[in-house]
């Protein structure tokens, strides 16, 4: 395990702040309140938010609301309703909240500084969180990438610093386990690492796995030493440059997405190589 202070020696040092800190509390959920002056609505997309919190409630996920004491009885939400429709459906009466008291133009500025300055994760950042946990989806792509001898990556790198067999498209990595593409990933991966032509960190990415995935996946190749085989015959350098051209010089082919004609013409080289090596 690996523990981090909190360290802001780097930092010139702030006032301190104006005002009485909020106070912690638990508030029934009954006399929150929603202001719709400033609070988005909860459409589609918000449901399906509340129903996920709901189905997988769990208190040590459960963070504090913050709330705005505007009434004896009442309080407005500045930041958690969708916690705190999840925690009703779940037939709780109180939640945590920090409790401040704020003017109704206060709240929406709090609402508005809260939500936008939110650091989003990253899909490295999720997959790092997410095996840490032990969870499945996590734990099974981790599985699939090293079955490979490769590595799904836990932190980002710069373009110099990636190196070949290191694997850093996690979403593109899951979407691929969940389609039960397992095996094929499996057998472009060990083929790249096989050849120096491709043995380079550029085709770990995206951009080259996804197309070489489906072409694979297309042409029924399940078998590492088959890929390794076809990159051995073929430049893929050279093929992408074929596509690039294409795209540039033919009317037919602009505006066309280049993925789609990088899967196109892979499947197309990769069927013809199979028809005239049998062991592929």
């Amino acid at each position: 395990m690996s523990l981090r202070a909190i360290d802001v020696s780097k930092e010139d040092r702030r006032p301190a702040p104006k005002g009485a800190p909020p106070d912690l509390q638990w508030v029934r959920i009954d006399a929150l309140r929603v202001n719709e002056a400033y609070q988005r609505p909860i459409e589609a997309r918000g449901r399906a938010t509340i129903r996920r919190i709901a189905d997988n409630f769990n208190w040590n996920r459960f963070s504090a609301l913050v709330v705005s004491h505007i009434d004896a009885d009442l309080y407005a939400i500045i930041d958690g309703q969708h916690r705190a429709h999840a925690a009703a459906i779940c037939g709780i009466e109180k939640v945590p909240a920090l409790v401040t008291v704020q003017t109704d133009q206060e709240q929406a500025a709090s609402f508005a500084w809260v939500n936008g300055t939110v650091t989003a994760l990253t899909p490295i950042q999720i997959y790092r969180a997410a095996l840490a946990a032990m969870e499945p989806w996590a734990v099974q792509c981790n599985a699939v990438v090293e079955r490979a001898r490769c590595r799904l990556m836990t932190s980002n790198a710069s373009a110099k610093d990636k190196r070949a067999g290191e694997v850093y498209c996690t979403t593109l990595v899951r979407r691929m386990v969940e389609a039960e593409q397992s095996v094929t990933l499996v057998a472009v991966l060990e083929g790249l690492m096989v050849h120096e032509s491709t043995a380079h960190a550029e085709f770990f990415g995206a951009g080259w796995l996804r197309p070489l995935v489906a072409a694979a996946g297309e042409c029924g190749v399940t078998r590492g030493g088959a890929m390794a085989d076809f990159f051995a015959r073929q430049d893929l350098r050279k093929l992408e440059a074929s596509v690039d051209k294409l795209r540039l010089n033919d009317p037919r082919y602009r505006g066309r997405p280049k993925i789609h004609m990088l899967t196109a013409s892979l499947t197309h080289t990769l069927r013809a190589h199979i028809r005239g090596d049998e062991a592929a």
